[in-house]
């Protein structure tokens, strides 16, 4: 054995065994820390040069030799009373400590790259999940051996050029973790420039039904930071989506298009949304009112969110920061390149998962720890909550204030595996079961508006709450077994009102009147230019086709100029188009939205005498139906991009709506 002669004249005391556990920590560390580097530079977000990904290469071999050196030096005093009377000398005690860091780390790698193919959606503590876990440990402790064994095979000369590597990658990858720390500019300094523009704090509740919040009538749903948002602002109380389902809406919202303008039309994995203006990319380079240019560094902008929406989607360009709790990926600053780089690490991730099994409110108390930190910056954040969100799953306190304590039934939570079942006809719920969901998905609203109070008074202790853009709003509403056609829905992307009426409460003292409640149908695509004019900017140039803005700012409103917005609002998802005005609502194929003949007929609802959407009109208003297919053809023709596209989630939907009576065929025949 190669190592005998480096190890064999060590006495076999407790120094003995921590002197072999440092020293297998540093091959594993080694080992592991340039795996996960590569790993990291093929498919995550940093951009690397080869300087930056040395760089890059060297500290994350520095962070995994100090993890596994730390982790096998306890192992090692935990072990050592075994070890005095098995492995008497080092040389042994080395291999068998290779064999363990080697083995966890396998473990680690394969449990988390297999995740998509192994029971994904599956729970960690399933019975699924944990006798696969079994199986992959097997390998893991296989792969264990074989690095153990090659370990053993190592010469001298090899040896010390692992060690000469573990090594210089430490030196090198502390200083260029020094170096990098303090590339990242200091940002939303508030100079002539900024001074009179507002902070922005930006609250998506995904999946928020308008109708369960106290500010909009409720009388049962607890949302007092809401309803005192509302008493201290504007409430807009028909304020619509424009697309029913999460990465199309986001891109609305921030860039004040349509979906088929914006261009991000679908929601898959590797999909991006095409290069637009979003709202913080304009505040830091707009032009002002009086014609003053803006700087990038004039704003400081960070979004939080579950990593539904992800930096792959395309949607947060314009951010500084990003938080993702779903991806597992820390705050990252995107003007560091190690900070980018070390999100996408496995180490990195791990520990994010971990730390949010302790704080089941991470987004909004990271968000609430950086609000603290630069309250006195100029900046625009951006929280993504997601408590309305299946699962439905509240806190104990939350779930007390509506679920009822003699319930028996099976819905301890709603996931979206069980909204799949109903739909496939696999589980029928009972009234009791529907009851049981609905009330999980209210103490969800009250969740949401706790981590909303929290944010704000975090404003507030900072000094800066009447200086700060107060939004809350959501990227679409939801289906809470509400009865259609033959059946039920559930969760979105349907193009019914419960989906497509989100809330909007808007607070700053300096320009909204405290109390105001706007009447007027509005859309989503009108934040954006909302925002823009209160910061005192002028339009952004709107020379191509792409760039038109859709929306338009909400003040005239706001301030009594105006009595409407617009004469139609729009909607869409791939299977459908819906266009109404302050009375009609039409849901059409999108292919008769384009002029052609669609598989779905026409749905007509008179949403003043029939806001819950019971009763179907379109046979006996046709002239309602000609003069909005008109309306949803000539918006459509003005659309850049042909239509929305289908995933998986729209192909789940045909046969539900073929159940539930929406083809043309079942249509004629009822």
């Amino acid at each position: 054995m190669a190592h005998e002669s480096l190890f064999r004249r060590r006495p076999a005391g407790p120094l003995t065994t921590i002197s072999a556990a440092f020293s297998a920590g540093a091959l594993c560390g080694s080992l592991f820390g340039t795996l996960d580097a590569i790993l990291a530079a093929v498919h995550g977000t940093a951009h690397l040069t080869i300087f930056s990904f040395l760089g890059c290469l060297a500290a994350s071999v520095l962070h995994y030799a100090l993890l596994f050196m730390l982790a096998l030096a306890l192992l090692g005093v935990l072990l050592h009373p075994l070890l005095r009377s098995r492995a008497r000398d080092l040389s042994r005690r080395y291999v068998l400590f290779v064999f363990l860091g080697a083995a966890l780390g396998a473990f680690a790698e394969i449990f988390w790259w297999s995740r998509p193919y192994v029971f994904y959606g599956h729970p960690v503590l399933s019975v699924e999940r944990l006798l696969s876990s079994v199986g992959l440990a097997l390998v893991a402790a296989g792969i264990g051996i074989l690095v153990a064994r090659g370990a053993m095979r190592l010469s001298d000369v090899a040896s010390r050029a692992v060690a000469l590597y573990c090594g210089v990658c430490c030196c090198v990858g502390a200083l260029y973790v020094w170096i990098d720390s303090g590339s990242a500019t200091r940002r939303g300094v508030v100079d002539e420039r900024t001074k009179d523009q507002p902070n922005v704090l930006l609250v998506v509740v995904d999946a928020l039904r308008q109708d369960t919040l106290g500010c909009y009538g409720d009388a049962r749903v607890q949302t007092p930071n809401l309803d005192k948002l509302a008493a201290e602002g504007v409430l807009f109380e028909n304020h619509r989506t424009q697309v029913p389902f999460t990465w199309p809406s986001f891109g609305s919202l921030l860039t004040g298009k349509y979906p088929r303008r914006h261009g991000l039309v679908k929601m898959a994995p590797g999909y991006r949304m095409p290069f637009n203006l979003t709202l913080p990319a304009e505040l830091k380079c707009g032009t002002r009112a009086d014609g003053r240019e803006m700087q990038d560094q004039d704003w400081l902008a960070a979004t939080f969110h579950t990593g539904t929406l992800s930096t792959g989607s395309g949607l947060l360009r314009g951010f500084d920061q990003y938080f993702e709790a779903m991806a597992g990926h820390e705050l990252v600053t995107l003007d560091s390149t190690w900070s980018a780089f070390r999100s996408d690490l496995l180490l990195f991730v791990f520990r994010n998962k971990i730390t949010q099994r302790f704080d089941n409110a991470i987004v909004a108390s990271s968000a609430r720890e950086w609000i603290a930190q630069h309250a006195h910056q100029r900046f625009m954040t951006m929280v993504h909550l997601y408590s309305t969100h299946t699962p439905y799953d509240p806190p104990q306190w939350a779930r007390e204030l509506y679920c009822d304590k003699n319930y028996t039934g099976p819905v301890k939570a709603f996931y979206a595996e069980s909204r799949i079942a109903m739909e496939r006809g696999k589980y029928q719920p009972t009234p009791a079961d529907i009851q049981q969901i609905r009330d999980l998905y209210y103490g969800g609203v009250s969740q949401a508006d706790a981590l909303i109070g929290s944010l704000v008074e975090e404003l507030r202790a900072q000094g800066v709450l009447d200086d700060t853009l107060v939004i809350v709003t959501s990227d679409h509403g939801e289906s809470l077994g509400e009865e259609q056609g033959d059946g039920r829905l559930w969760e979105h992307d349907h193009m019914v009102e419960t989906n497509l009426r989100i809330p909007l409460v808007m607070r700053w003292p300096a320009a909204l009147k405290a109390g105001t409640r706007v009447a007027a149908r509005t859309d989503e695509i009108d934040v954006f230019p909302t925002v823009v004019e209160l910061a005192h900017l002028a339009p952004p140039p709107q020379a191509e086709v792409n760039d038109i803005v859709d929306g338009k700012s909400l003040l005239p409103l706001v301030r009594g100029d105006l009595k409407t917005q617009r004469t139609y609002s729009f909607a869409e998802n791939a299977l459908f188009a819906s266009v109404c005005d302050d009375r009609w609502k039409l849901i059409v194929d999108v292919a008769d939205a384009r002029g052609e003949k669609g598989q779905y007929a026409p749905k007509l609802f008179d949403l003043q005498a029939d806001p819950g959407e019971k009763r179907e009109l379109a046979a006996s208003q046709p002239q309602e139906v000609d003069r909005l297919l008109g309306e949803v053809q000539k918006w459509s023709k003005e659309m850049p991009v042909r239509e929305m596209e289908k995933s998986a989630r729209d192909l789940d939907q045909q046969s539900l709506l073929e159940h539930l009576g929406y083809t043309g065929k079942e249509h004629e025949a009822k």
